[in-house]
């Protein structure tokens, strides 16, 4: 039987509305239907309707606790009482539905919290909070909220692995702006590329207006189900404080209250450790008041000084180094910025700027695909941008901006393995944008590596300790960029043969073989380079030559004794 879909044909009924319908297309350009012939367009639908609660559950969120392998938060929006909001939970069957569950297997709690909040659409919405423990590590659950009656979908999660484990997560920029429009598809384009993600992080301004209901509606929607299955750790931006903090904040996001003790920074500022990464969310909205700095500052060197993580990841929103060229963050750059420095932070997340930034400090630069300090990254997920300012935040502060782009909407996607995290940075329509890894050893050292392109991965990229060298005498060699354990060949290579063969005209028969390299675990190469008796004296360049780069050093002059 044929796949071929045929078009209809002109005396059916099909096609007789076909033709009606391409003519209201011609004679109204893109529009269609009845408004073609002078009707009316139909109201917009009030957001009072739209957003209204009702006795069936929406907006489902979880959230981490300090235990994520062992507990788990859920919130949701429901026309419920207090004594009627509860859960129900139980390890995912392989089916539902005709096939009820075993006698004993569904565990009911009651929602240890319902918190109304007065909306401006004039009605409260009401935001229960169930919190399940007993929970097993690394296990499957299905769940479902509700009244007893009115529930929501069941529901499936993952509880975290009591230790390390590989895993992904989601990284967003503001959504703020065009979030019923412009956002659902970066978030839909992200879980579809991580399904398997586990948390998501946001790093402020969420929305636009703090205390707007159909804002935060249409944030909710644009989530859809993935906020009830993927842990969501979000921080606050300037935009969810209006006269205070939103009013919506604590009741959707019942984060940890483990910050730095502060009644204004409750939940706000908390840390949470998922499977060998330390979280570590930033309210960067009180850069004018000193206590609530220093209370913060404080907080964090402790969280960093002891921390029996591998990785650690810090979101805040005020960027470090701005994109913008009218922006600036001293308080945070120099109050939080040595210290992720001095403790090794791996990712700094960031927002605020509406355009795309990734960098890293200056010194920290080792070679040209390859530094070992903080990466700092700020990105947009919404629909407003920014213009770029050339980076002067970034160098007039000591840092470099490695990659930037303007007017781009932009998801992170991240993996986490034992000894490497893998970053990426896609636009909106799923194509590669940036992107780069980490590897770190036992010892805690790191190097951070670009994405390897046929560019970057040939030229004058390898280092030596001189560049005028005794006829018999040594060279120290170093390099970097280098897959773990990667194997490569040393050479000499005439200096004139260089720039013949950058002209395609060099074969490299006249290099001398000097021996072979062994990368390290972080991709890194050290060799003692001895020249041999029948190297004439003249000038040289270092040849590494390896599966994945072609790389040469700076001219070496070779001289009689």
């Amino acid at each position: 039987m044929s796949d071929v879909r045929r078009p209809w044909p002109i005396g059916s009924r099909p096609g007789k509305l076909a033709m009606i319908g391409a003519g209201a297309l011609l004679i109204g350009g893109l529009s269609v239907g009845p408004v073609a012939f002078g009707a009316a367009a139909p109201p917009v639908y009030p957001a009072s309707e739209l957003n209204k609660p009702s006795p069936i559950p929406d907006r489902i969120i979880l959230t981490p606790t300090t235990t994520p392998s062992g507990s788990q938060k859920v919130t949701w929006r429901a026309e419920a009482t207090a004594d009627t909001a509860q859960a129900q939970i139980l390890e995912a069957p392989r089916a539902l539905g005709q096939v009820l569950p075993a006698a004993g297997a569904v565990k009911t709690v009651m929602a240890g919290a319902s918190t109304p909040v007065n909306t401006t659409l004039g009605y409260a919405s009401t935001y229960h909070t169930v919190e399940f423990s007993g929970l097993k590590p690394n296990t499957r659950y299905t769940y479902r909220v509700g009244d007893g009656t009115n529930w929501s979908a069941w529901t499936d999660f993952t509880t975290a692995a009591a230790g390390f484990q590989p895993f992904s997560f989601i990284y967003y920029g503001d959504a703020q702006n065009y979030i019923d429009s412009a956002v659902p598809r970066v978030f839909r384009q992200a879980f579809a590329d991580r399904p398997q993600a586990r948390a998501i992080v946001n790093a402020g301004d969420l929305i636009d207006s703090a205390n707007s209901e159909e804002q935060w509606g249409q944030w909710f929607r644009a989530g859809g189900f993935i906020d009830s299955q993927v842990n969501n750790i979000s921080i606050p931006g300037n935009h969810e404080y209006s006269n205070g903090l939103s009013t919506f904040w604590r009741p959707q996001f019942p984060y940890p209250d483990n910050g730095p003790g502060n009644a204004e920074l409750k939940q706000t500022a908390y840390t949470v450790d998922y499977q060998g990464v330390r979280f570590i969310g930033l309210d960067s909205n009180y850069q004018s008041n000193a206590t609530l700095m220093a209370a913060q500052t404080s907080w964090l060197e402790g969280l960093l000084k002891d921390n029996p993580n591998k990785w650690t990841v810090v979101t805040l929103h005020h960027p470090v180094y701005s994109t913008t060229g009218t922006r600036n963050n001293p308080q945070v750059r120099d109050q939080w910025g040595p210290l992720f420095e001095k403790y090794g932070v791996d990712l700094v997340l960031q927002g605020h700027d509406h355009s795309y930034g990734r960098g890293n400090v200056q010194t920290a630069r080792k070679s040209a695909t390859v530094h070992n300090g903080v990466v700092y990254v700020v990105s947009v997920s919404g629909g407003k941008m920014y213009a770029l300012n050339n980076g002067e935040n970034w160098t007039g502060n000591g840092a470099e901006a490695v990659s930037t782009s303007q007017n781009t909407q932009l998801y992170q996607l991240i993996d986490v393995e034992a000894d490497s995290i893998r970053f990426e940075s896609r636009y909106a329509n799923g194509e590669h944008h940036d992107g780069f890894l980490v590897r770190k050893n036992g010892n805690g050292e790191r190097t951070v590596n670009e994405i390897r392109t046929a560019e970057n991965t040939v030229g004058e990229q390898v280092a030596v300790d001189k560049t005028t060298v005794e006829k018999k005498g040594s060279l120290k060699v170093s390099a970097y960029g280098y897959d773990p354990s990667e194997q490569v060949t040393v050479r000499l290579r005439a200096a004139a043969d260089v720039s013949a063969a950058e002209r395609g005209k060099g074969d490299g028969h006249g290099d001398v073989e000097i021996g072979r390299a062994q990368a390290d675990e972080l991709g890194r190469l050290t060799y003692d380079l001895r020249l041999p008796a029948n190297v004439k004296d003249g000038t040289y360049v270092v040849y590494l030559e390896s599966q994945n780069q072609k790389i040469t050093s700076p001219v070496v002059t070779v001289t009689k004794k």
